[in-house]
Parts: structure tokens; sequence; C-alpha cells
């Protein structure tokens, strides 16, 4: 089977996935962009929507969908803690944070191991928000979840699966819905959870 990195056009580099062993077994996905229908946002100026976001704090809903393996419930917490501010730091640092408009993620990938972080730079149009930036004044989140499945040994998480969903409204130039979804295999390294790989669409609605 050839290499993922070898053969690709600009589209299947966007499909970028990794099989996370003995956990979830993974089947080929196209990578799509989502199209669900959505309400056209109602367009604020950037102090009416950071006030709606401040006042309306939208929180990441992480849980333990299945654990593969024995693992005690105070370490179940603790990974779904710890998984869960991984995805947090790179939802804000690609999508959420900062100041718009704006050309530019230099910092997108927190959390991400040296290979993934490569790859994923490659792949800023589906893994952050710089395709729609230039045309934004303020993005507001709207949903956040984050479902995993763990793989555990000896009593200890080995590897993780994060199933995640993040919608945000962005208002300005161009408003519209974002929606990302998709997968994040995630594996213990260096003393913290970190992204090695991912399976994930992006797509937008006015």
């Amino acid at each position: 089977m050839p290499s993922p990195s070898q053969g690709r056009n600009p589209w299947a580099r966007r499909c970028a996935a990794l099989a996370l062993a003995l956990l979830v077994p993974l089947s080929a996905t196209a990578c799509r962009s989502a199209s669900e229908p959505s309400a056209a946002p109602e367009r604020l100026s950037r102090s009416d929507a950071q006030a709606s976001l401040a006042s309306h704090p939208v929180e990441t809903r992480t849980r333990i969908r299945r654990v593969h393996g024995r693992l005690p419930d105070p370490r179940r917490k603790a990974v779904r803690t710890q998984v869960g501010a991984v995805v947090d730091r790179w939802w804000d640092a690609a999508y959420l944070g900062g100041t718009y408009p704006r050309s530019s993620f230099p910092s997108a990938f927190p959390g991400f191991t040296d290979a993934a972080e490569q790859r994923a730079r490659a792949d800023k149009a589906l893994l952050t928000n710089q395709t729609r930036a230039p045309h934004v004044d303020a993005v507001t989140p709207r949903r956040r979840t984050v479902s995993l499945d763990i793989l555990a040994t000896r009593g200890r998480a080995r590897s993780v699966t994060a199933h995640v969903l993040l919608r945000f409204d962005s208002t300005g130039e161009r408003p519209a819905t974002t929606t990302v979804r998709g997968r994040l295999f995630l594996t213990h390294k260096r003393g913290a959870w970190r992204i090695f790989g991912y399976d994930l669409a992006k797509g937008s609605t006015r």
C-alpha cells in the first residue's frame, strides 16, 4: 500500500488519517465538506459579537465513549480532562482565538507531535480558519464536543481516539457557520497527550 505522503493530490492531502493500532479499526474515509442546513447568522459588529461570546460562553463537553482494557476511574477522569484540554488548545489557536480579520496562523497546532504538525501545516486550509480569516470580523463558538475511545493496558491509558465536533459562527464580510468534525489520534508522549494524526472534514454554510 503506498505511503500516505506519496502520490497525493491537494484534495487527498486534506484527508490525512492514521490508523490507531488496536484501538478502532479504520476504514478508508472520503474527506468531504460538511453541508448542514443553517440559517444565515445575523451580521454583528465585532464588539457586539465579542460581548455575546463573553456573556454566553460555550464550554467544551468531553465524555468517555469506550474504554478498551482496564482503567481505574481516577485515571479515566484524568485522561478526559487532559485530552479535552489538548483539543481546546488546538481549537482556540486554529479557529476561535486571536484577533480578526487576520491572514496567518503561525502557532496553530499546540499539542501536535513534530511529524503531525509538519503535515498539518500543509493542511492549514482544513485545520485552521485561514481561508476565511481575512474576511471575518469575529468568531463565536456554538458547539464544542469531544468523545473519547481509550486504549488501556496494565491500568494505564496508552492511546486515544477523540471524536470531535466544533461549530462556530463568523461575522464580517463573509458571514457563515463553520463545522469541523472527525477524529484526532493521540498518544502519551514525553509526559503529555499529543496529537499524532487526524481524519477531519470542514464545511461552511451561509
